[in-house]
């Protein structure tokens, strides 16, 4: 877990050839800070050797600690090796807990707070600094009083003193936040991916070379092939020349664009011969500096739009032809607003004879609010000269709803001068009920009748046009339900729809007139809050909204208890771009449900320098293993009875070109969730098989080497078949090769992982559950399944001489598995005592510390046959 390294001295800013600086060089020591600084991101820190002169060392640093949002430390290494604390700044308690009153302590306590697995590191690192003088960089775990186990990352400058001591300046930084933040933004992008790829649009991403880098389910079924038919090929290797080129030169538009383009053109599908109008937009991804690195690509089926709207124009055309020579109403009105004329059909609407309107305004005839924009448009008709159009909604005295589309076209005098209006009716109430049934579809969510995503979008874009005009603040949150599957998986469909619409009211009840509260889908709701003064009025908004959804639900006569997590971010603080917003503040509701959820969070800028971090990590990780820059460190196995070496676990490392050596907890949930475990799966496999058949063969005692496999790999269904091949190609044998897996495998898809399980056994590999107790366990399993060997999580092992309860729980363990006959692993020790421990117990077979750290593979070469064990 622990992390260090130490850097040559022009990584600070020092200029090597030079002295050293003292303990009162303040220029050398705001340099070397300076420097420091910037690395960790303190960019607001500007350190001159004039800003302190004369003041003793500690208020030298004191004065620097003030300008820093890290911890800063002064400690000194003398003769005899040990390390104690010179000067210690306050923010110093918050990384390691409550401090000493003797700041010579701070280095005794930081180092008996380091968790047990670090401080040996620890240790090394700053040995190795204070030999070399070069700057030294770690990170550490802290188990802090009040915060439980904590992340922290230390860099320090060493400068050796007149006296031949060495002194080492350095920050100190809680990294426990920034780690967590990291995991639930790869579990978002995970969420993302998969509901990219389930949506009923055609979607696709092309690189710039044209080759199809990604296509969803919905492209597969229209392109009548599958992903793996579409991945790495282009346009011309899967359709007709003359329509392939057709989609290269749109994408090359698009590009040259560097805008959304929108076409639309008719379709005949090939597998049915039907016709379809299919919109295609295609979207040119850019890279930092602006340049088209691909296009990203999705098509709609918008048959039925393009018929409902070729629908309504042919009926206003008609409308337009047909009117004169109609029986629809027809009136003519002066310039005193009275009416002139009316045709029987107007008489016959309005007051049953033609006779009976003359002389009347139209706010005699019709209802106040009718009346009185019928005179505000003829009063515009006959001042401006030119026509207008306006829809009247009225109801008859049967309580029947019409509308009706009035016309008023000018009539002119020989002069040019307006001397009166004529007034055509036509009766379209059908058409405004189809119109009003078709904005009810298109705008709003039909089950809890809120505005849906298309509205939200309009809104939003309106509002922020609004909030740039008038100086004003708006925000925007993102709501998601907690838990709310539960109630789906448990009462059904319908109670989860009525519990929805229940909450669509509850948070309508929250918010003001102004605002807008939206369903964008499932159990996610939005609400767009314009004009606001402050952050606190977005917090007010949000407390009600966590109070209402938190009080009890009542679902087909059961209560329902669920809570809420709140996203926020606003404009302009974050940003004014619509979709910029919408995706702060779902980042910022993601870090609510990852911090307990029933809670709100604002967006802060480092949620999205995390995510751009996650994604360039995965980018290298695509070409890791072509680049050869992944590699095996091994770690032996050793019989606790003789000491002997009986095999090595195969541990994964990725020689990362600009990040140095990094271990799998930084990159495996990476490789999970984009699949590319699969593919370094099969990598670890076939090196591991190599080493195995290199260490095993006549004569020899066998020597295991353990392989770690991914749920992944089994996923995929070709695990058989890669093992059948790593094993002819390598010459290695499956009783060499010990197959690790984890308990949750288990626990899913039981049939097919039997069946494979069992396959693999009878070709001959050993089945290990690693990290045994630490998961969801079923113990039915360890009968039901072919299991050979229960490796004991690191955690027992650690916690047996200090905890009774761990070492009856270790004891249960190891009884459990010797009465079923299973091989039992200790993972994780570090002491004789420990060793001694298990032995005592009957477990047989250890790997830790006590005996080696992970090594390369000739390293491991080199370590001796046996290793010697206490008494």
């Amino acid at each position: 877990m622990i992390k260090c390294q130490t850097m040559s001295a022009n990584a600070c800013g020092c200029d090597a050839a030079a002295a050293p600086p003292t303990c009162r060089d303040v220029s050398g020591l705001a340099r070397c800070l300076g420097d420091y600084a910037r690395l960790l991101g303190e960019r607001t820190l500007e350190l001159d050797a004039a800003s302190c002169p004369g003041l003793p060392f500690q208020e030298q640093l004191a004065s620097l600690a003030d300008m820093m949002s890290a911890a800063l430390f002064a400690a000194r290494i003398g003769d005899d090796g040990e390390l104690s604390c010179v000067y210690a700044s306050e923010k110093i308690a918050d990384a390691i807990g409550p401090l000493p009153k003797d700041v010579g302590r701070v280095a005794e306590l930081l180092f008996a707070r380091c968790h047990p697995d670090d401080q040996a590191a620890m240790r090394a690192c700053l040995t190795a600094s204070a030999r070399t003088l070069d700057p030294c960089s770690t990170e550490i775990r802290i188990l802090h009083p009040g915060k439980g186990e904590r992340q922290l990352e230390i860099k320090a400058v060493p400068q050796r003193q007149p006296d031949g001591t060495v002194l080492w300046i350095g920050m100190m930084r809680d990294l426990t936040e920034t780690r967590k933040i990291t995991r639930e933004l790869d579990e978002t992008n995970a969420r993302l991916l998969s509901v990219l790829r389930t949506i009923p649009d055609m979607v696709w991403l092309k690189d710039k070379s044209g080759m199809y880098k990604m296509c969803n389910h919905a492209f597969e079924r229209r392109s009548c092939k599958t992903e793996a038919e579409i991945i790495g090929r282009s346009d011309f290797d899967l359709y007709e020349p003359e329509l392939a080129a057709s989609f290269v030169q749109k994408d090359r538009e698009a590009t040259e664009a560097g805008k959304v383009c929108i076409n639309e053109e008719w379709v005949t599908y090939p597998e049915t011969g039907e016709e379809r109008l299919i919109e295609t937009r295609k979207v040119p991804i850019l890279d930092s500096v602006g340049a088209a690195i691909g296009v990203l690509g999705l098509a709609r089926d918008v048959t039925e739009r393009k018929r409902i709207e070729e629908m309504l124009a042919k009926r206003e055309q008609e409308f337009r032809t047909l009117v004169e020579h109609s029986s629809d109403p027809i009136l003519r009105y002066g310039p005193d607003l009275r009416c002139r004329y009316a045709n029987p059909a107007a008489g016959a609407l309005l007051r049953n004879q033609a006779d009976g309107l003359l002389g009347l305004r139209p706010s005699q005839l019709l209802v106040r609010e009718n009346g009185e924009i019928f005179e505000r448009f003829l009063s515009d008709v006959l001042t401006t000269g030119g026509e207008q159009e306006f829809e009247a909604v009225w109801k008859d005295d049967a309580g029947n709803r019409f509308c009706h589309l009035v016309k008023l076209t000018p009539e002119f005098s020989t002069e040019g001068k307006v001397t009166s209006v004529l007034a055509v009716g036509r009766d379209i109430s059908e058409l405004h009920t189809s119109r009003q049934k078709i904005r009810q579809i298109a705008y709003y969510d039909q089950l809890t009748r809120l505005p849906n995503r298309a509205l939200f979008n309009e809104r939003l874009r309106r509002m922020i046009s609004d909030a740039a005009i008038s100086g004003q603040m708006a925000g925007v949150m993102v709501i998601d339900l907690d838990r709310f599957k539960a109630v789906n998986d448990t009462m059904g469909h319908p109670a989860g729809d009525a519990l929805l619409h229940e909450v669509a009211q509850r948070l309508s009840s929250c918010v003001r007139a102004v605002d807008t509260v939206a369903r964008l889908g499932g159990d996610e709701f939005a609400v767009l809050v314009p004009d606001i003064r402050c952050r606190d009025d977005l917090e007010q908004i949000a407390e009600r909204i966590l109070r209402k959804c938190d009080k009890r639900f009542v679902v087909q006569g059961k209560e329902v208890f669920v809570s809420c997590s709140v996203g926020i971010a606003m404009s302009p603080d974050h940003g004014t771009e619509p979709d910029e917003l919408v995706q702060y503040a779902d980042t910022a509701l993601y870090s609510a449900k990852g911090n307990g959820r029933n809670a709100f969070r604002f967006y802060t800028k480092e949620l999205t320098a995390h995510a751009r971090e996650r994604l360039m990590l995965e980018l290298d990780l695509r070409h890791a293993v072509r680049r050869g820059e992944m590699c095996l460190h091994y770690q032996p196995k050793v019989c606790l009875k003789n000491g002997r070496r009986s095999g090595a676990e195969a541990l994964l490392r990725w020689n990362h070109p600009r990040l140095g050596m990094i271990s799998p907890d930084r990159f495996m949930a990476v490789a999970e969730d984009t699949g590319l475990i699969v593919d370094i799966g099969a990598w670890v496999l076939r090196e591991a098989c190599f080493a195995a058949a290199e260490w095993n063969g006549p004569d020899r005692p066998v020597q295991k080497v353990a392989v770690n496999l991914s749920v992944r790999q089994f996923q995929t269904r070709g695990l058989l078949a890669l093992a059948e091949s790593v094993l002819e190609e390598t010459r290695c044998r499956a009783e060499w090769i010990e197959l690790e897996i984890t308990e949750s495998l288990l626990l899913e898809e039981h049939e097919h992982v039997l069946e494979t399980l069992t396959a693999l056994r009878k070709m001959g590999f050993t089945i290990a559950i690693d990290d045994f107790g630490t998961g969801y366990s079923a113990l039915s399993y360890l009968t039901r399944f072919p299991i050979d060997v229960l490796k004991i999580d690191r955690s027992f092992v650690s916690r047996m001489t200090s905890d009774g309860r761990s070492m009856n729980l270790l004891k249960a363990i190891l009884s459990l598995a010797h009465s079923l006959d299973l091989e039992v692993v200790a993972e994780g020790v570090e002491t004789s005592e420990q060793a001694a421990i298990l032995r005592n117990f009957h477990c047989r077979l250890a790997q830790g510390y006590l005996f080696s750290r992970p090594v390369s593979k000739d390293a491991l070469e080199t370590l001796p046959g046996s290793f010697p064990l206490a008494k």
